[in-house]
């Protein structure tokens, strides 16, 4: 009888110990909002924004904006700009970017440019992809912008 319940609580205590770790799992999920713009001339632009949530005691953040340029239906190119940040509450900074792209035959990607705020500021940090989609006669300018607030929310600036 003294074995059973000395299992028994061990198996309890067991139980209880594995209940008590946190299950970081979902944690880690980005959260996702879509947009879609019309430029006019037949242009349009499908933009996703991920952003990924700081972990627990963390001051840093990063999001994704990826961008597929339409030309009357025709996809013309995919562009992804990921931004890093850091923030605490008063200020946030850009830390660091990495940007993908992908073009249809026949469209070129030209001027390519990131422009980041390289000092923390009270009004968040930017990080900002210029270039140009060109198949002639088309000259499509584009840009795609991430800021994170003071208070590391994301948004497609």
């Amino acid at each position: 009888m003294n074995i059973i319940k000395r299992v028994c609580s061990l198996a309890l205590s067991f139980a209880l110990i594995f209940c008590l770790i946190p299950q970081a799992h979902a944690a880690n999920d980005p959260e996702t909002f879509y947009f879609v713009e019309d430029l006019g001339n037949g242009i349009t632009v499908e933009s996703t924004l991920e952003v990924y949530p700081s972990t627990a005691r963390n001051t840093s953040t990063w999001g994704a904006l990826s961008s597929n340029f339409k030309n009357n239906g025709v996809w013309v190119a995919t562009v992804t700009l990921k931004a890093y940040f850091t923030y605490n509450g008063m200020t946030a900074g850009v830390t660091g970017t990495e940007y993908a792209k992908d073009v249809a035959s026949g469209w070129t990607y030209t001027n390519h440019k990131i422009t980041t705020t390289t000092v923390s500021s009270s009004s968040g940090g930017t990080a900002t992809l210029t270039a140009t989609l060109k198949d002639f006669p088309i000259s499509l300018p584009i840009s795609l912008s991430i800021h994170c607030a003071p208070d590391g929310t994301i948004t497609k600036a």
